[in-house]
Order: C-alpha cells, then sequence, then structure tokens
C-alpha cells in the first residue's frame, strides 16, 4: 500500500516549478504590455495574470466536463491552448531588444502552460481510475520480453489491464494458455468446416456453417475430452510387459506365399489361419470339382468353354487340367 505521501508524488515540485515559471512569464508580459499600452508595471501584471488565468480556468474547465460529464470539451480545451500560445507571442515580440530575454520568457510560458497541462490530465487519470471508468496499469515485462515473445506479452499486458491482481509470470502464463486455447479451437474448428463439408451437400453445410457457431462447438468439444481414459489406454499400450508380449509374438513371414501375413500381433484380435485355409481350400475344392463336372460332360470342350461352364477363371482350369492330367487321359480313352 502507498502511503499518502508516496500517493501525492511530486506534485509540490510541479507546484513549485509552475509557480516560478508562471512568475517569469507574467514579468516578460507586463514588460511588452508596458511598452504597447503605455502603462505601469502594477496594472501591467495584472492584465497579465489575468490572461494567464484564462488559460487556466478553460483547460480546468474543459477537464472537469470530460471528467463528470463524459464530453470531449474540444472548443475549450483549444481556447486555452490558443490565449496559452498568445502569452508566449506577446513574451516573444515584447522583447525584440534581447534575444535572451525573447528565449527566457517565451520559454517560461511555454513551459508553464505544459507542467499545468500535464497536471491536470495526470488529476483527471487519477479520478477516472478511482471510479471504476479507466483500464488499470498493467505490470511493467521489460525489453527482453518484448523481444523474446512480442505477441505474448502484447496479450499478457491485456489480461493484466483486465486483472489488475495478476503479477508478471501469472499475466505471462494465463496469456499462453489462451493462445494455446485460441489455436486449438481454430484447428477444430477448421475440422469441423472439412467434416460438414463432405458430410452434407453444398447448400446444407453452408447452412450449418453460419447456423452454428463453430467456435462455440471447438470449444465444447476441447471441453468434452476425456484426457483420463485416453491417459489411461495409452499408458496400457506402453506398459513393459505389454511391450514385451508383443515382441515375442510378433513374427514375419514370406511376402511371395500367398497365406502370408507380413506381422502378427497378438495385442490384436485377428482371423485364425486354420479357418482361412480351410475356406480358401473349400473354394479351390469347389472350383475344381466344377472344372471335372464340365469336363466330364463335354470332353471335347476347350479351355475357354470349360471355364465358362465351371463358372471360374481359365487359370484355374488350367491349374486343375495339370493336376488331374492322368484322370482326364482316362476319361478320354474310356470315351
Amino acid at each position: 500500500m502507498d502511503t499518502p505521501e508516496r500517493a501525492k508524488g511530486p506534485l509540490h515540485l510541479l507546484f513549485v516549478f509552475y509557480l516560478a515559471m508562471a512568475g517569469l512569464a507574467l514579468y516578460g508580459q507586463s514588460d511588452g504590455l508596458m511598452a504597447w499600452l503605455n502603462i505601469d508595471r502594477i496594472p501591467a501584471l495584472l492584465i497579465g495574470f489575468a490572461i494567464e488565468l484564462l488559460a487556466a480556468v478553460l483547460l480546468g474547465f474543459a477537464d472537469w466536463r470530460r471528467t463528470d460529464r463524459g464530453e470531449q470539451a474540444i472548443a475549450a480545451r483549444l481556447l486555452s491552448i490558443a490565449v496559452a500560445l498568445g502569452v508566449a507571442g506577446l513574451n516573444f515580440f515584447g522583447h525584440d531588444a534581447s534575444v535572451g530575454q525573447r528565449l527566457l520568457f517565451t520559454g517560461a510560458s511555454l513551459a508553464g502552460y505544459a507542467v499545468w497541462t500535464l497536471h491536470s490530465n495526470a488529476r483527471r487519470r487519477d479520478a477516472l481510475r478511482a471510479a471504476g471508468r479507466l483500464a488499470g496499469q498493467p505490470p511493467v515485462f521489460g525489453l527482453g520480453a518484448w523481444l523474446r515473445e512480442p505477441k505474448v506479452v502484447w496479450r499478457a499486458r491485456q489480461v493484466a489491464t483486465a486483472d489488475t491482481t495478476l503479477s508478471v509470470h501469472d499475466a505471462l502464463a494465463q496469456a499462453r494458455t489462451d493462445m494455446a486455447a485460441e489455436e486449438r479451437h481454430r484447428a477444430i474448428a477448421a475440422a469441423l468446416r472439412r467434416k460438414l463439408a463432405k458430410s452434407l451437400d453444398s447448400t446444407s453445410a453452408d447452412i450449418a456453417m453460419v447456423s452454428y457457431d463453430l467456435d462455440e462447438v471447438a470449444a465444447r468439444l476441447a471441453k468434452s475430452v476425456d484426457y483420463g481414459r485416453l491417459t489411461g489406454l495409452l499408458a496400457a499400450d506402453i506398459h513393459p510387459d505389454r511391450i514385451a508380449e508383443g515382441r515375442t509374438a510378433k513374427r514375419s513371414t514370406p511376402i511371395a506365399t500367398p497365406d502370408a501375413v507380413r506381422v502378427d500381433d497378438a495385442d490384436k484380435p485377428q482371423p485364425k489361419p486354420t479357418n482361412a485355409r480351410k475356406s480358401d481350400s473349400g473354394r479351390k475344392a469347389d472350383a475344381a470339382t466344377r472344372v471335372r463336372a464340365a469336363l466330364a460332360d463335354n470332353p471335347g470342350a476347350t479351355q475357354a468353354e470349360i471355364a465358362r461352364a465351371a463358372r471360374t477363371s481359365d487359370r484355374t482350369v488350367r491349374r486343375v487340367l495339370s493336376a488331374a492330367r492322368p484322370d482326364i487321359d482316362a476319361i478320354a480313352a474310356a470315351v
């Protein structure tokens, strides 16, 4: 917590500096007014004080309208600046005999008005911040953080402005988390668009995309993911005992064989080889039986005619004929 002295800041130094600059500017104005209006010092000082007071009053009025009424008060601010520039011009042209006096009194006039403007704007920001109408001041992240991660730091400033209780490290961590979630949601939304485009016709897909907030759907999908179950499945697959069983259960077989299987994984259900062989043998047996029957019905038929009659391929007919050549010769002799 700031002490009252610390909370006020160097306001007393600003006030002293403003009084010094205003005094110099006022004295310089009196020189010009005395020469131009042919009046004494006291009336010239009073006239100069009234002119400087006008610039300060206009600026204060503009700040009050901006702070309490929410207006821009552009006219009041422009008029205040015009009066301040007029005072500076009075000091500049009122000391044409000396360049040093010109610089001194003109600079004092401009510096005094600038300090008063800074002080007035600072008080206005404090009032707005106290009323909750101004964003909080984010922490300082440092030049190194800006050079390493400019996007993350910019997002962290926004997060820290919305929540002033966050420290530098907390704001950076929150910014990284938010940016990663947004990137993940964008990827999910893009996948949803592709899925809708493939599942529906073009018109229905367009209607669905504009009717539903795909970003909201992506966020809900990300929240509904069961991390525990997925982690359990992956952990079971990479368990040392399961890996050892998988190594012993895997075997390689020649690729050239028709019934060869490249890798048999014990963890995955696979059809039994014996049943597959039986099925293949049964299909081959049926084809051979049909070929023999067609040959017996028409011994003089060609190979193509036998394939059509047996409802099989020429290759199967050739294989059956080669294997059953003695029987074919016997049938031909008998006929």
